[in-house]
């Protein structure tokens, strides 16, 4: 099984696309970033030089770097994204997506809580819950 650059979920090997979130599944062949990721990456790196305080743009930057499996720098930018705007449900989701990665799942945990509590009804963010505390479960 493979895994989700963005999500973290297993899909099948031969996947082109995260049948979760909709992410496309690069096969080992195609692993390295393509130069459209990087030119994208570096625009909203400019951005957020050019406006620290944009959410948004942190945001997609974030996204951007989630996509490239570059978990820390990403998870900087959700958790600026989360102080600039504290309501928004995914930029928490995300965040608990790179912690769990990088196995700050206690940390991780705590970003899904806030993420639900803005939206109590996604589905996503309940299984991003559940394979937090399965994750858990096994590193005890």
């Amino acid at each position: 099984m493979a895994q989700c650059p963005v999500c973290g979920r297993e899909v099948p090997n031969e996947a082109g696309f995260c049948g979760h979130c909709g992410a496309r599944i690069a096969s080992e062949a195609q692993s390295t970033t393509s130069a459209t990721m990087r030119d994208m990456t570096h625009e909203y790196e400019r951005m957020v030089r050019d406006q620290p305080s944009d959410a948004n743009a942190r945001y997609m930057l974030a996204l951007a770097l989630m996509y490239d499996r570059n978990w820390g720098q990403a998870a900087e930018q959700l958790q600026e994204v989360t102080r600039l705007s504290p309501e928004f449900a995914d930029a928490h989701a995300n965040l608990a997506v790179c912690l769990a990665h990088l196995g700050r799942l206690d940390t991780a945990a705590e970003a899904i809580a806030a993420a639900l509590a803005l939206s109590p009804g996604s589905r996503r963010f309940q299984r991003i819950r559940s394979d937090l505390k399965r994750a858990s479960g096994r590193s005890q």
